[in-house]
């Protein structure tokens, strides 16, 4: 079947499948954090390792994506990617240790790392005309609707008792996503049978290893910072270096899986600096946000997914406001100022959250303002970035990859960014508090931490005013 047989619904079912099981199965993975080191008994350090795993694993899948549609095939790579997912998903579900949870997840990286940049590509088999924009609403509708239901379901199947059930979800969703690709997607590598890329063994390697290196380091910082700083930040600096090699080599090869020429265009290296930007503060508000709504105002987990994601549904009006705006309207600043605008006003009223508060009016919908930058920010960069590699899908698919690779390290270094603040500015308030106080040391430490989760917050409100003023006068996207 060529991709221009392809029933529009079932192009756009597949497109909003493939991309709901990304961003579901990172928020769940996220929220649910606490509650899965309980059950497979491992203590926070060793979790990060299986973090770090996942995350290098997504990369360098992510990076072999195009190369591997060209030689298998549009239908026949996504199938085998959902049924690795699908496989890894279900070991991640009967896991009891470390091990078989780390396994698991590396397997579902290894199939399932690639959805969300394949989903993408899938909307260039619609051909290019205006019609494009309803691909890129099943994309970004996906995207919505997933960040606004994985806490929800991760904290009413974590309440109840049923934790497996968040990966054995994910299992079936990858498996309805393989029998749509089986049904519906090409068999050709159409979109992209131009340009081959070739496969090389070591410059995968290297970039794995700088991957791996460079996110284990992130995530070493959250407890090493007081202790073994050296360490952390040596293991940092070696991942660095290894990706500063993997590109002074990659760029030489005669058909490279990634052509990093795309580095070259102004457009798209601001976009990639705006992208970095928002997965980092995914990253903080994913860390830091369950821990402040549940301790300050001493609400279970369940309720606390409840209230996420209310607040996060908001952003599925505000992107199907925008798809009406940007067709008559396309220029970014006015996007961009409403969605960091959101951002510090998101900051500034959690920074100053009052414990006696009622949950339903003084947490969701000021959530909902954390969905509405995310949505903003996110979906303007995406409509402007890869203006550039329109004529080239080859070029155009290697751009999302790197920029989806960039994503997993942004959140690593925002959730690693969150807990040394946390760490640093909770030490400092516990001795400030202690100078002046007589209760006992975990009451101290108790609120310290209370204390530096709203310092966080501050900088989120701070970094919305940064940036809605930078955006407002940039030009490179008008």
């Amino acid at each position: 079947m060529r991709a221009q047989a392809i029933p529009r619904p079932a192009l756009l079912a597949t497109i909003f499948v493939f991309n709901f099981i990304e961003f579901l199965q990172s928020g769940m993975v996220v929220f649910s954090a606490s509650a899965t080191m309980g059950y497979i008994g491992a203590g926070p350090e060793e979790y990060a390792l299986a973090t770090a795993l996942y995350a290098a694993v997504a990369v360098v899948a992510i990076s072999q994506m195009t190369a591997c549609i060209q030689r298998f095939g549009w239908r026949d790579y996504m199938l085998g990617a959902a049924l690795v997912s699908a496989v890894g998903a279900w070991t991640c579900a009967a896991s009891t240790s470390l091990f078989g949870f780390a396994g698991g997840r590396v397997l579902m990286a290894a199939g399932g790392g690639v959805f969300m940049t394949a989903a993408r590509m899938m909307v260039n088999f619609i051909p290019p005309s205006p019609a494009r924009i309803i691909g890129i609403a099943s994309f970004g509708g996906a995207l919505s609707g997933g960040l606004a239901l994985a806490s929800l379901v991760a904290g009413t199947l974590v309440g109840i008792e049923a934790w497996s059930g968040i990966f054995l979800l994910l299992a079936m969703l990858a498996l309805l996503g393989g029998a749509l690709a089986w049904r519906w997607l090409p068999e050709g590598a159409d979109t992209l049978d131009v340009s081959p890329s070739r496969f090389d063994a070591g410059d995968s390697l290297a970039l794995g290893c700088a991957a791996f290196l460079l996110l284990y380091g992130l995530q070493h910082l959250v407890y090493d910072w007081h202790r073994e700083r050296a360490e952390a930040l040596a293991l940092v600096g070696g991942g660095l270096l290894l990706a500063a090699l993997f590109y002074t080599g990659h760029r030489r090869r005669t058909a490279p899986f990634l052509r990093l020429e795309m580095l070259g265009s102004p457009r798209y290296r601001t976009g990639l600096l705006i992208f970095a930007s928002c997965y980092t503060l995914l990253g903080i508000f994913n860390t830091v946000l369950p821990q402040l709504v549940q301790r300050v105002l001493g609400i279970p987990l369940q309720q606390a997914g409840e209230l996420q994601a209310a607040g996060m549904g908001l952003a599925i009006p505000v992107f199907a406001g925008m798809l009406l705006v940007v067709r008559k309207h396309p220029h970014a600043t006015k996007f961009y100022v409403t969605g960091f605008l959101s951002l510090a006003a998101f900051g500034w009223h959690f920074a100053h959250l009052d414990p006696a508060a009622q949950p339903w009016r003084s947490v969701a919908p000021w959530i909902g303002l954390f969905g509405t930058f995310v949505i903003l920010a996110m979906a303007t960069t995406a409509l402007h970035s890869f203006t550039d590699f329109q004529r080239d899908n080859v070029l155009f698919s290697n751009a999302q990859q790197l920029k989806n690779m960039l994503g997993q390290v942004g959140t690593a270094l925002g959730a690693g960014c969150a807990g040394v603040l946390l760490q640093d500015r909770g030490a400092l308030h516990g001795a400030r508090l202690a100078e002046r106080a007589s209760v006992g040391g975990a009451v101290l430490l108790e609120q310290g931490s209370l204390l530096a989760g709203l310092d966080v917050f501050l900088l989120l409100a701070a970094t919305g005013v940064a940036g809605a003023v930078l955006l407002a006068v940039q030009r490179r996207f008008d």
